[in-house]
């Protein structure tokens, strides 16, 4: 293969990843999570002043959010960092859909 072939190649293989709009895709997603644990912080908030009990869902969510985002990046980078994080998250998932549920089928209210 000669050299002008192999960059027409290259070229047509990067115009599709722009570095641009990578950067942006990474802040969007950052940003979604913090607007994801805000919210359930100040809906679990309110519900907790209402005294209305603990709601293990709102967090469940929240948890569920990050544990995505971390397994995800693990899968792609295979970076250990991100499989630990992802592997914590997913254990505080379980434990508060566990929790969530008990609290439905208990009919109580945790405070």
């Amino acid at each position: 293969m000669k050299k002008e072939e192999i960059l027409a190649k290259s070229r047509e293989e990067n115009r599709k990843n722009d570095p641009y709009q990578a950067e942006i895709q990474q802040r969007s997603s950052s940003f979604s999570g913090v607007v994801v644990v805000l919210l359930s912080t100040i809906l679990f908030v309110i519900q907790l002043v209402m005294d209305k009990g603990f709601n293990f869902g709102l967090y469940a969510v929240a948890f569920a959010y990050g544990t995505t985002d971390f397994l995800v990046r693990y899968f792609y980078m295979r970076r250990r960092r991100e499989l630990v994080f992802g592997l914590i998250y997913l254990v505080i998932t379980i434990v508060l859909i566990i929790l969530h549920i008990t609290q439905l089928v208990s009919g109580t209210k945790v405070v």
